[in-house]
């Protein structure tokens, strides 16, 4: 009986041995993806045809019965239902990835980036599509969403650094660098290299974002020629990128490519603004054409149009800009300082800290000595018709300071600021420029900056100012004061700089030793 059990062993074993090296002949050698799919089930079908005739062999050697055949029959039946169940299921789950996917992309189109996470999520979880596809889309929808830090893990694991790695992705690289750059305008030597492998593997090489970011890349190398070059491809879809060639080629010398540049500028950003005037973009860029281009009345109009809609602080430094250059229109003219005065004063009203404007004031008061009893006059007749008090009356001080009468200048720089607060900022901006000067006067600049200092005594900025000329005066304690309130509300490594230098020229060591090791985060 034993030996019959060994025989019959033996026989079952062959038996499989043999159905084995049929079901390799048989497979499907392919690892593609139609491979799988076909292969899978195939494999599935001859698994369960092994077992089948497993079970066979053993009901029908003479230790079974028909009655053990009938009662394994559900279990049998259960077993194939649910290795059938996970077969359609892997096809079922490779069909869902695609659509996932396709359903992802198109919401990622629609402007629905929220939604296409869900779906380009779930596509991940499959099989059967190109992952590195859906990872790009799901960076992007990132990217819609301003979720910038995941966008750019995102793009990093498929572009790196050191290898070539997805097109798509190391165009986005480059241009977020690009971006960055415009925006800090500063750049590692590292991370310039960096940036130009992720430039010279991107796809799309004519598009106008990567154009830019190409141009951005050879204004920080220095290459002004190129720069423009890309970026005049880049206008072709932003025209506001004319204004930079304008700019480059001003840099270069070329003054008839200038006009030429400007003039197409112009007439481009006119079209744009004329699309959408409601866009207050379009409306700055219109005017800064028009403003390049000497066309100044006509862009006092058109920003003027456009703070009566939208309090905009960039339209405020445009206008700034175009009334200081009225200024020095005006300063050429017949009438001279009498109406040039009038531009500096709308300039500041329009933006109090326009350093261009502030230097002109510089200039004015110290205009040619046979000007100044003149605009001094011409002071106190704007004074006294009401037009442009406050202002007027900080021109006066100064030409008064100027002219040595001390008590009246301090007069008119209190009164200055008593009718209009906000030109404390006017007067120490103004001192922090006069005392940067060639050959200054400080203490005209401390005069000045006492009077903002007196009017907000608690002003970080003011305080800065006046610990600065100080220095300058040598009167180190005073300096310290000045900077020691300052930094109470202003924790800045160039004022602890400051304070270790005034104390290590005062004799305290330890005292310096301590703000040069705060300064450098010790």
């Amino acid at each position: 009986m034993l030996s019959r059990w060994y025989q019959y062993r033996a026989q079952l074993q062959a038996r499989r041995q043999a159905r084995r090296q049929m079901a390799v002949n048989r497979s499907v050698p392919n690892n593609s993806w139609v491979g799988r799919v076909v292969g899978f089930p195939l494999a599935i079908l001859q698994a369960i045809g092994r077992t089948f005739q497993t079970l066979m062999d053993l009901m029908g050697s003479a230790r079974r019965s028909w009655r053990d055949l009938v009662l394994g029959l559900p279990a049998i039946l259960t077993l194939l239902v649910f290795i059938a169940a996970t077969a359609l299921g892997n096809v079922s789950q490779s069909k869902n990835a695609r659509q996932y996917w396709v359903r992802g992309t198109a919401m990622l189109g629609k402007g629905e980036p929220q939604v296409a996470q869900i779906y380009l999520q779930k596509a991940l979880q499959g099989e059967g599509v190109n992952k590195r596809d859906i990872v790009f889309s799901l960076a992007r929808s990132y990217e819609a969403t301003e979720d910038f830090v995941r966008a750019d893990a995102l793009m990093s694991s498929l572009a790196p650094a050191n290898e070539p790695g997805y097109p798509a992705a190391h165009r986005y690289l480059a241009v977020r660098t690009g971006q960055k750059v415009e925006r800090e305008k500063q750049m590692s030597l590292e991370s310039l290299t960096v940036w130009q492998y992720h430039l010279t593997h991107s796809d799309e090489p004519g598009s106008s974002p990567l154009n830019r970011a190409w141009g951005t890349y050879y204004l920080v190398g220095g290459d002004l020629s190129k720069a423009a070059e890309h970026f005049r491809v880049a206008a072709e879809d932003d025209p506001a990128l004319l204004l930079q060639v304008a700019e480059l080629e001003a840099r270069m010398n070329d003054v008839d490519a200038v006009r030429t540049t400007l003039a197409t500028a112009r007439q481009r950003l006119e079209q744009k603004f004329l699309s959408d005037p409601g866009n207050s973009q379009n409306r700055l860029l219109f005017a800064t054409s028009l403003f390049y281009l000497g066309e100044l009345p006509a862009a006092e109009t058109l920003l003027k149009q456009g703070l009566l809609n939208e309090d905009s602080e960039s339209f405020r430094k445009l206008l700034a800009a175009v009334f200081v250059r009225m200024y020095d229109v005006e300063l050429e003219s017949e009438t001279g300082a009498t109406g040039a005065f009038q531009f500096i004063k709308l300039a500041l009203d329009y933006e109090p800290n326009y350093q261009p404007a502030l230097s002109r004031i510089v200039q004015f008061s110290r205009s040619a000595p046979e000007r100044l009893e003149a605009s001094r006059e011409i002071m106190r007749k704007l004074i006294s018709s009401g037009q442009a008090s406050a202002m007027a009356h900080f021109a006066l001080g100064t030409l008064e300071h100027m002219d040595g009468n001390t008590q009246l200048a301090q007069l008119n720089m209190r009164q200055a600021l008593g009718l209009d607060p906000k030109l404390a900022v006017v007067a120490n901006n103004l001192a922090y420029l006069m005392a940067q000067e060639e050959n200054p006067d400080l203490q005209a600049a401390l005069d000045l900056v006492n009077e903002a200092v007196e009017a907000e005594p608690l002003n970080a900025g003011f305080l800065d100012t006046r610990a600065d000329i100080y220095f300058r005066l040598g009167k180190m304690d005073k300096a310290a004061v000045d900077y020691q309130k300052a930094l109470e509300s202003n924790k800045s490594p160039e004022i602890q700089q400051r304070l270790a230098e005034i104390y290590t020229r005062l004799g305290d060591d330890a005292m310096a030793a301590q703000y040069r090791a705060a300064a450098e985060g010790k």
